[in-house]
């Protein structure tokens, strides 16, 4: 199989790596345009409900996840993807939702996301990310175990 636009869905953690190193193992092989999008989740986090200070609180995690992709970008780009090949976004929702729109939105020929995460209870509860795109996606989903 060629791919030739590749998804990751990074949460800019520490773990990440493994995705990135495999991403961009697939990318360089094929050419390929990676995207990375990290998913601001306003429900999953502790701003929720809106406040008189939302827009200030929004703006900070806004910032935080740019920061997240530029530096995903870079950790790429040192592994040998073509800087002109990375595309990053900052989506808004919940993530295995937003990631799966946006991967039939671009036209994505593979996801690549990583293990880590939630665990335990609240895995049972609520489900890993990793679970639900693979449930929700169109695409082959390579899941890269973190740890």
């Amino acid at each position: 199989m060629e791919y030739k636009q590749i998804l990751i869905g990074t949460d800019g953690g520490d773990l990440m790596a493994p995705v990135y190193d495999h991403a961009a193992y697939f990318a360089q092989l094929t050419d390929a345009t990676v995207h990375v999008a990290y998913v601001l989740d306003i429900a999953g986090s502790s701003v929720y409900p809106i406040d008189a200070s939302w827009e200030n609180k929004y703006e900070v995690l806004l910032d935080e996840g740019k920061k997240i992709v530029a530096n995903a970008k870079n950790d790429l780009a040192s592994l040998g993807v073509n800087e002109d090949r990375i595309v990053t976004a900052v989506l808004d929702g919940h993530p295995a939702e937003e990631l799966d729109i946006y991967a039939d939105s671009q036209d994505i020929d593979l996801v690549v996301i990583g293990t880590h995460g939630r665990k335990g209870l609240n895995r049972l509860l609520i489900g890993s990310v990793a679970d639900k795109v693979v449930r929700g996606a169109k695409v082959p989903v390579l899941v890269v175990r973190s740890r």
